[in-house]
């Protein structure tokens, strides 16, 4: 399984609007073959956060290429003030 932490910085004045465009688009992303979870996050910044959990990473890879992802993303990225970043995750161990 990969955890994707996705850092999305946005523009102060956006904040509202792109917040509303992360929360109507979760609930496609999670019922995307092979999305385990999704979180989204609120910081100061602001930034908007998401943290998902894939079955795998071609699971990921077919979301990110998928049309519904690229045109959300397409409409998500005018409200970055800066370039999104991501990273990809593997478990390695609970305590």
């Amino acid at each position: 399984m990969l955890w994707r932490w996705v850092e999305m910085p946005i523009h102060p004045d956006k904040i509202e609007e792109a917040r509303a465009m992360l929360l109507a688009q979760a609930p496609r992303t999670r019922a995307f073959p092979g999305c385990l979870h999704l979180t989204l996050y609120e910081a100061e910044g602001p930034n908007l956060y998401s943290l998902s959990q894939w079955q795998s990473v071609e699971a990921l890879e077919a979301y990110r290429h998928s049309a519904m992802f690229r045109d959300f993303w397409v409409k998500m990225r005018v409200y970055f003030r800066e370039r999104a970043r991501a990273t990809s995750m593997w478990e390695v161990g609970r305590y």
